[in-house]
């Protein structure tokens, strides 16, 4: 499902209009870039948490060369699921 399918489905189920879903969607995606900034986690009962993790700095290989490499810190976005998404996901498989 791509973000048109999204906000086709969101309309559809709640009766707003697809401007305004595509509007909300907009604005959870600014609010969660803006928390995730600021060092927090945004945390939503029953789906999930978002969080930024720091990943060190660490040597790796380069799989062509076979030479080592040093691989720059970084920040990379995690997002745990909740209970109920986990138990979700283990009954689908």
């Amino acid at each position: 499902m791509n973000k048109t399918d999204l906000v086709n489905s969101l309309s559809e189920e709640t009766a707003f209009n697809k401007k305004d879903v595509g509007r909300v969607l907009e604005a959870f995606m600014r609010i969660l870039e803006r928390t995730l900034r600021k060092g927090d986690k945004l945390q939503w009962s029953g789906f999930g948490t978002f969080k930024l993790n720091r990943r060190p700095e660490r040597k790796g290989i380069n799989p062509l060369t076979r030479q080592e490499i040093q691989i720059p810190a970084s920040w990379v976005l995690k997002f745990v699921p909740s209970k109920f998404m986990r138990e979700l996901g283990k009954s689908i498989r």
